[in-house]
């Protein structure tokens, strides 16, 4: 009987112990959550505007008459350097710093980028002689 009683307890103890340690745990849970979610969605936001930026220029250099003008949300942390015939694209997620290039067939106005306010802007992608230029301009 005291063998009965003795499991009893203890299981009776694990319960308790494991309740106390989930009800201290589970708030952090959410958090970090949350905290994923926001970091896939900024990643995501990244890879939209990369893409926008990427069709725009491809869609100057088949068309050279033709501007491309789209309004688009700018990213933060991003910065952009358009040099040669080179998009480079640097931000930073997860207190890492993430570094893209592209290579296109055409020669760029060179620009940076940097430290640009997260708004909505209009991209503007034209021809212009030779060169490909490639400007943000602020819509507020």
């Amino acid at each position: 009987m005291t063998n009965l009683i003795e499991k009893s307890l203890l299981l009776g103890f694990g319960i308790f112990t494991i309740s106390i340690f989930s009800t201290i745990l589970i708030p952090f849970l959410g958090k970090i959550a949350v905290f994923n979610q926001n970091e896939y969605r900024s990643l995501e936001s990244y890879t939209i505007f990369i893409n926008e930026v990427d069709i725009g220029i491809t869609n100057v250099v088949q068309h050279p008459n033709e501007p491309f003008l789209r309004v688009i949300d700018y990213p933060d942390n991003l910065n952009i350097t358009f040099y040669d015939n080179f998009a480079k694209y640097e931000f930073i997620l997860e207190e890492k710093i993430y570094v893209k290039f592209y290579e296109y067939n055409t020669s760029f106005i060179n620009r940076c980028f940097y430290q640009i306010p997260v708004q909505t802007y209009l991209l503007n992608i034209s021809q212009q002689s030779t060169l490909t230029s490639v400007n943000f301009i602020n819509l507020h």
